[in-house]
């Protein structure tokens, strides 16, 4: 008897000469696509911040539809003094607006109960915007940062109650860029606690119903490395980690790389050259589903790190073909389903006389085809568009008849 899944996708990365697609592959409509470090599936704009001064801007999070940025600029600032470490004041957090475009503007002092003579650091809200996890580091050790809770007082106007250092801190080691999961129940941040791969690793800790938190847990070789991994930051659907790394064979100095939080395709892609460069990129995070910020150092900063804005294109390619059987006939009236990597169903067609099918689909994901038909054996396989420079994949499907009881 014939088995189901006998013959195997045949991946042709070939060009389909139909009219009504070759111009998918016409680089010069797609000029963005062709950046071969640039492995994210999304094409980026980026832009220049208003905001910028001879300080350090450092974008961190999004309270109260405002952005939370880090900087050592002194707009209404405490204290005096200068950090040995950066050459520049210590930090404190400013709010800015956001506009319907993406930028920031009008960078005020956020908080005077927060904010203090000594550094402050990156920041992370709950997703009901009543809990915030900031980091902090002493004057006399500001390499040093420690993580911190406050809850904001109920019918309050920015009143932060009930400040606690957290459990994970520590004299001997720094807690870096909080960043709270989007449905809350999960803390990622970056440390060179013990026990890392490298300088600092990311970590993840599960954040319990009273805001406190569980036993770090290292995300692992696939996502960390022997050099520093920081700046951790979830896509808005929940799916994706960006995070800076100057592992992963970086362009040079940090990086920003995204990984799939689904544990068989952890493996880091560079968001390429129109964001990372041989300077640090660091502090990537979105806004919105297609916007959003991040800093670099790159020698045309006005400052140390400077901010910068970008809108982000999913990058959509094509998946056509057609479903044969064993004698290479074409099989019309055939049922082709795509799904994506959990499982769930995108599309499904069904083919013309011609068996030909086609799905649009995104560039750097992983999806699954099930092909139906009465007679033939179920039809399953995976298909991977992890390609920069092909627009268009070309996949043979090929069905085994079934075999009745009559052929025995």
């Amino acid at each position: 008897m014939k088995t189901p899944f006998l013959t195997v996708f045949t991946l042709l990365l070939c060009m389909v000469s139909s009219p009504t697609v070759s111009n998918l592959n016409d680089e010069s409509n797609n000029p963005k696509r062709i950046d071969k470090h640039n492995k994210s599936g999304l094409e980026f704009y980026v832009y220049n911040s208003d905001v910028n001064t001879k300080y350090s801007e450092i974008p961190s999070a999004v309270f109260k539809n405002k952005l939370i940025m880090v900087s050592s600029k002194k707009i209404g600032g405490l204290g005096n003094g200068i950090d040995k470490h950066t050459n520049e004041p210590f930090s404190e957090l400013f709010c800015l607006d956001i506009d319907a475009y993406g930028t920031a503007k009008n960078p005020l002092f956020f908080s005077r109960i927060i904010n203090t003579k000594d550094n402050e650091g990156q920041v992370a809200f709950s997703p009901d915007e009543q809990t915030m996890y900031f980091t902090r580091s002493k004057r006399e050790n500001s390499r040093n940062y420690q993580l911190y809770k406050v809850v904001l007082e109920e019918n309050s106007n920015g009143n932060w109650v009930n400040e606690v250092e957290l459990n994970i801190s520590n004299d001997g080691y720094s807690i870096e860029n909080p960043h709270v999961s989007f449905d809350g129940t999960e803390l990622y941040f970056s440390s060179n606690m013990p026990g890392s791969f490298g300088g600092y690793d990311l970590y993840v800790s599960h954040i319990n119903p009273d805001g406190s938190l569980e036993q770090p847990q290292n995300l692992g070789p696939k996502i960390n490395t022997q050099f520093d991994d920081k700046f951790p930051h979830l896509s808005k659907d929940g799916k994706k980690l960006f995070f800076s790394s100057k592992g992963h064979n970086a362009i040079g100095g940090f990086d920003i790389f995204v990984s799939s939080i689904s544990e068989d395709i952890k493996t880091p892609r560079n968001l390429g050259t129109e964001v990372n460069s041989e300077f640090d990129e660091i502090a990537f995070m979105f806004t919105t589903e297609d916007q959003g910020f991040f800093s670099s150092n790159k020698e045309e900063g006005q400052g140390s790190f400077d901010m910068y804005r970008f809108k982000s294109n999913i990058i959509y390619q094509q998946l056509q073909g057609v479903v044969v059987n064993d004698q290479e006939k074409p099989l019309p009236n055939t049922t082709v389903v795509l799904y994506d990597v959990d499982g769930n169903e995108l599309e499904r067609q069904t083919t013309g006389i011609d068996a030909f099918y086609s799905f649009k689909v995104k560039a750097y994901e992983r999806y699954s085809l099930k092909v139906l038909k009465k007679g033939f054996e179920k039809f399953e396989s995976r298909f991977s568009s992890y390609k920069t420079d092909a627009l268009i994949y070309k996949e043979v499907l090929k069905l085994s008849s079934k075999v009745s009881a009559l052929d025995h």
